[in-house]
């Protein structure tokens, strides 16, 4: 190389490595526009949710159900893209920065709820729109109080402080909540013993805790509270009989509710369990939440079709985990087998450790192991469990692999024969998120464009503006004034081992 033209390159990278940091993360900024308003906005959030959970459901879709995914009829015929999803002060974003995100359209930092990390409130998207007349309805799997819903709605500097989110919720009067969450609203369960249920029952909502009460339930507005912490798994209440409505139930529960709003409305449904099944690294239950969602999906795209001053946006937060199917056997061609071995998972990690209890003998994993997920331990493997459980001595490790025991769990049944899958051959990179980009799509009459290429998450905001008629501006922080603020604050985040991101 001639010395003229190493001095070039040594002064591009100096330039490089003075760039602000703002400018050095993501994509040069692509703004698509609708093109058109819209009367209604669904928002449908697959949390935690890859393209390896995609293909994962797809396969499983066409091989073992002789069916197309609702969701990969709209891939391939409606505007989709990719969005980045790092957050103000980390590539990893957990699912607060990622709501606010998508409801303020600014970056903040990890862990609050519509907030900066000086304290400096935002105004979240469907606070905007109930000022606007719009009614109100959040849909979810996860706590009803939990991170992505709560981020639409309030703003708190602490995203787990679902007791007091739960009154704001009071507070803000959204038309329909339905999700799990029993201890942020049961005077017998929460620390200052107020009964938010009755609370709601005054202010003329409907309380329901049931599938039941929910089918029958005639009140104009509903809080649906279903569970005592998140929904559970769509495998358990397949195949373990557990009574909670499905994610379709919900939202067939929710849809004519706002439809009934004489100024439109917003709703946001969260297919939220994707993202635990991932973080355990549970490819049985992710692989059933994909699939529920992809049923409740069904039953939105019908709702557009009727309606079509109504635009779905569908959106991925963040990645999880990332289980993907890879290759096994001579040239790959026994791959497809971890797709049928995957039919013999009848339960999620959460319901068999709920089943094993704090103390297990390795008989009992070993039956547990063959009747819920279809494998057949050895004595060494079922002792791993074992000693996980009531030893806390994990595999391969409790770092990268830190959601635990389950973590642990999903090692113990690995793929062990090499010319051919004798267990599921999908393979996890963490119990952890990641920073991949993720997927967004469009679905509704009259958009014009079918590319919307790779965009930043903040512009989920300006599409929803668009599709209303709301416009406004959040304030925005700089990474660095972040940086400064977070030297002096006291380190209060759980790690997902004990709650979930």
């Amino acid at each position: 190389m001639k010395r003229r033209d190493l001095l070039k390159t040594t002064a591009l990278i100096g330039g490089l490595a003075l760039a602000p940091k703002g400018l050095t993360q993501g994509a040069p900024q692509n703004r698509p526009s609708l093109g058109r308003r819209y009367r209604n906005l669904i928002v449908y959030v697959y949390d935690g949710f890859s393209w390896e959970d995609y293909a994962i459901a797809q396969a499983y879709a066409r091989r073992r159900q002789g069916r197309v995914l609702a969701l990969e009829r709209l891939l391939s015929r409606y505007p989709n893209g990719l969005i980045n999803t790092y957050s103000l002060t980390s590539y990893v974003t957990e699912s607060s920065a990622a709501g606010n995100a998508f409801s303020c359209g600014v970056k903040t930092v990890n862990g609050g709820l519509a907030i900066h990390a000086d304290g400096t409130p935002l105004k979240p998207f469907f606070a905007a729109a109930k000022e606007a007349g719009k009614a109100v309805g959040l849909v979810t799997t996860t706590t009803i109080t939990h991170a992505t819903p709560a981020s639409f709605v309030v703003s708190n500097p602490d995203r787990n402080a679902e007791e007091r989110i739960a009154e704001q919720y009071l507070e803000f009067g959204a038309e329909v909540y339905l999700g799990g969450g029993d201890q942020f609203f049961n005077p017998e369960r929460r620390q200052d013993k107020k009964d938010l249920y009755a609370l709601f029952a005054q202010r003329g909502y409907g309380v329901v805790r049931t599938p039941e009460e929910l089918s029958r339930s005639n009140a104009s507005k509903l809080l649906g509270v279903f569970s005592s912490s998140h929904v559970p798994y769509e495998i358990d209440r397949r195949f373990q009989g557990v009574k909670v409505p499905s994610l379709k139930e919900m939202v067939q529960a929710a849809l004519p509710r706002l439809a009934a709003s004489r100024q439109g409305f917003v709703l946001q449904v969260e297919a939220g369990r994707i993202d635990h099944a991932n973080h355990l690294n549970d490819a049985g239950a992710t692989l059933w939440d994909v699939l529920a969602a992809d049923e409740a999906l069904e039953l939105l795209t019908a709702f557009v079709d009727q309606h079509p001053d109504t635009l779905l946006i569908l959106v991925s937060d963040h990645a999880t985990g990332v289980g993907g199917l890879y290759g096994a056997g001579r040239s790959y061609l026994e791959s497809s087998r971890g797709i049928d071995l995957l039919e013999a998972q009848r339960a999620s990690f959460e319901h068999m450790l709920r089943a094993l209890g704090n103390s297990p003998e390795a008989s009992q994993v070993k039956e547990a192991f063959r009747a819920m997920k279809g494998v057949a331990l050895t004595d060494a493997e079922a002792e791993t469990v074992v000693r996980a459980i009531r030893e806390k001595v994990y595999w391969p490790e409790g770092v990268r692999h830190g959601v635990q025991p389950a973590n642990t769990l999903a090692w113990a049944m690995v793929q062990r024969d090499a010319r051919k899958p004798d267990r599921t051959n999908i393979g996890w990179s963490s119990g952890q998120h990641t920073a991949s980009p993720v997927a967004l799509l469009l679905y509704g009459h009259g958009l014009r464009f079918v590319n919307l290429g790779l965009v930043d998450n903040t512009h989920v905001f300006r599409l929803m503006g668009e599709a209303l008629g709301i416009r406004y501006e959040n304030p925005a922080m700089s990474e660095e004034e972040a940086l400064e603020i977070l030297k002096t604050r006291a380190q209060s985040t759980l790690h997902p081992q004990d709650a979930w991101a």
